[in-house]
């Protein structure tokens, strides 16, 4: 029995560890360099969502990125995993760019 219970009790914990470990709070973003931010994203298996057709890439360099057009125009880029998805307002400082936002 105690064989038993130290086993259900160890796939609990696997179980709940793993759940915490693939929840990502993208708030931790906010203000970070987006080079900084994709590369850690794609290295924990975030894969990029590619511009749509119609779409205007913010560059040559950031392709995946799309602008919109107008005056309150915004740029975003988008990430998937699995059944995952988020996408992040980026601002270009002059620099780089940066992650705003998140929705």
């Amino acid at each position: 029995m105690k064989i038993k219970l130290g086993i259900i009790l160890a796939s609990l914990v696997t179980i709940a560890t793993s759940a915490t470990a693939n929840e990502l709070d993208f708030s931790q973003f906010k203000g970070r360099a987006y080079d900084t931010v994709k590369s850690e994203l794609v290295a924990q298996g975030w894969e990029l969502i590619p511009t749509a057709e119609g779409e205007t890439p913010f560059s040559k360099q950031y392709p995946e990125v799309s602008c919109g057009n107008g005056s309150m125009a915004i740029c975003s880029v988008g990430f998937h995993h699995k059944q995952h998805s988020v996408a992040f307002v980026v601002t270009d400082n002059g620099d780089e760019l940066v992650v705003s936002d998140e929705y």
